[in-house]
């Protein structure tokens, strides 16, 4: 599904929306103690780990339940790493679960069987591949219970990683060349006015009203998986790196070289806690995962954080 963001100065740098997208329809997690990144390891994400052999034993029971489609006995890199992502999600949802001291009720695992009773393709599924979508679809109803960290507990993890809280509070000037590029951030590290410099400057529309803030009619900031899902991947990854209040560049996009100002959380106070209570639950797992050592198994690919998937490399 894409989501559609009423930010019309930004859209001719985002990149073009998928109309297509590989659906896994069974989330599956299943994690193991240690954090070794060895040839049994399919991926790590902070010390909790799938193991190869039980990935390998998933796909297996998702092609016998004829959820997915083998190649010559095996899963093809796209069916493998869209697995592998799902089962990357489920390890960060429980990690957040656990985190805001939360659990799973047997009233939520009441509600998912039910559920789960009801496709058609229930009775394919083996045992434990039941019991994989029963504990991680409990989990995501846990995650929708979870309420927004309180505003100190904000403040201090977007000073440390803005990032971490799934939202992203932007500004940028756009310009064609590096060197100018250059010469701007070397303006503003004299104490040059961000909004002024991007009239001057950006080639971006109206960034003289707007001072290059990426924002919604809602607010200064954006749902980082708005980011992943539209925006060009290098500019993400540039995001991602800079630092609250600290001009950042050149960042090479398909659309020029930005100058990227992460602004100062107490310009973005209340845009950004307003937006934390719309889905925090969702926001922090997609946050942690962005910020987060992720290790993937090579022949699987690699996590890219700039479009929240499994890539091939």
């Amino acid at each position: 599904m894409s989501i559609v963001v009423n930010t019309p100065q930004i859209n001719h740098f985002r990149r073009p929306t998928a109309l297509v997208a590989m659906v896994v329809s069974l989330v599956l997690v299943a994690t193991g103690c240690g954090s070794s990144t060895s040839a049994n390891t399919a991926l790590s994400l902070n010390g909790d780990t799938v193991l190869v052999d039980k990935f390998e034993k998933m796909i297996l029971q998702l092609a016998d339940a004829e959820q997915i489609t083998l190649e010559n006995g095996q899963a093809t890199g796209d069916v493998a790493r869209s697995v592998l992502g799902a089962m990357l999600r489920g390890v960060a949802t429980s990690q957040i679960v656990k985190q805001y001291n939360e659990a799973a009720t047997q009233a939520d695992k009441d509600a998912v069987l039910a559920q789960m009773q009801e496709d058609p393709n229930f009775d394919a599924l083996g045992p434990d591949l039941k019991d994989l979508i029963l504990s991680m679809n409990a989990e995501d109803l846990v995650l929708a219970r979870i309420k927004a960290p309180a505003e100190k507990e904000v403040a201090a993890m977007y000073e440390k990683a803005p990032a971490s809280l799934g939202a992203m509070c932007v500004q940028h000037i756009l310009v064609k060349e590096s060197a100018t590029a250059d010469k701007v951030l070397k303006l503003l590290n004299e104490g040059g006015d961000f909004k002024k410099l991007a009239g001057e400057y950006s080639i971006e529309p109206n960034a003289g009203e707007t001072g290059g803030v990426l924002g919604s009619a809602d607010g200064d900031c954006l749902l980082l998986s708005d980011y992943q899902a539209q925006f060009d991947a290098g500019f993400t990854a540039g995001a991602l790196l800079a630092k609250p209040g600290v001009p950042s560049g050149p960042v090479k996009s398909s659309f020029g070289y930005h100058v990227i100002l992460v602004r100062p959380y107490a310009d973005i106070t209340l845009s950004l806690n307003a937006l934390l209570a719309k889905t925090p639950g969702q926001m922090l797992v997609v946050g942690l995962l962005a910020t987060s050592t992720v290790t993937v198994g090579s022949q699987y690919g690699h996590f890219d954080a700039a479009t929240n998937k499994i890539v091939a490399n």
